[in-house]
């Protein structure tokens, strides 16, 4: 169930031109994957509330700071997509081939949820090549960075809990560096296109 969760949302994520619906879908893959690593987080109590704090701030404090965001300014609302949706269609049955393939190497396919990893890391990647919304760039990284949590736990999972905190301030300080940033572009180019943006390069 976990499984299909993780690769239904992760399609979304590319799929969808409205910043809600992908924001929604990268909500359900964090939450997803959060429920996989839950029961290797609750060897001690240290590692279980740095792990509860860690997904607090990926499923609650980074979505709640977009969503305040968008409702400053509509236009972040459309992740303007570069690609009409056959092609993003197109492009996400490719990715799970790609993943489903990738997962049935040798050394790979008695590893579960190794291809889904590799699936929703290329989603993230497709995010941020797909959508030209600045918005749409920090919901790809935070995809990412799910993607790498989620291989983590499968690759590594005597990996330290403080790892992943760590990687999760990150994507926190990041995202409200980066809508701070986006704040000050919106006075310039209220559409947040990055195409729009690259032309303000003097």
């Amino acid at each position: 169930m976990i499984e299909l969760a993780l690769l239904i949302t992760g399609a979304i994520v590319i799929v969808s031109s409205r910043t809600i619906t992908a924001l929604s879908a990268y909500v359900v893959l964090a939450a997803a994957v959060s429920a996989l690593i839950a029961p290797s987080a609750s060897a001690s109590w240290m590692t279980l509330a740095l792990f509860l704090l860690a997904t607090a701030i990926k499923v609650v404090l980074v979505p709640a700071g977009i969503v305040l965001f968008m409702r400053a300014n509509p236009a972040a609302g459309d992740l303007r997509p570069s690609l009409v949706l056959p092609l993003r269609l197109l492009l996400v049955v490719g990715f799970a081939i790609l993943a489903y393939s990738a997962g049935h190497f040798p050394t790979l396919v008695a590893i579960r949820f190794g291809g889904v990893a590799g699936f929703v890391l290329l989603c993230g990647v497709g995010m941020l090549i797909v959508h030209r919304n600045l918005i749409s760039h920090m919901i790809g990284l935070l995809t990412l960075g799910v993607a790498i949590s989620l291989a983590g736990a499968i690759f590594a999972p005597e990996l330290p809990e403080s790892f992943e905190l760590g990687a999760t301030f990150d994507a926190l300080v990041a995202t409200f560096i980066g809508l701070a940033l986006v704040r000050s572009i919106v006075a310039h180019n209220p559409l947040l296109d990055v195409e729009s943006l690259r032309s303000l390069r003097g």
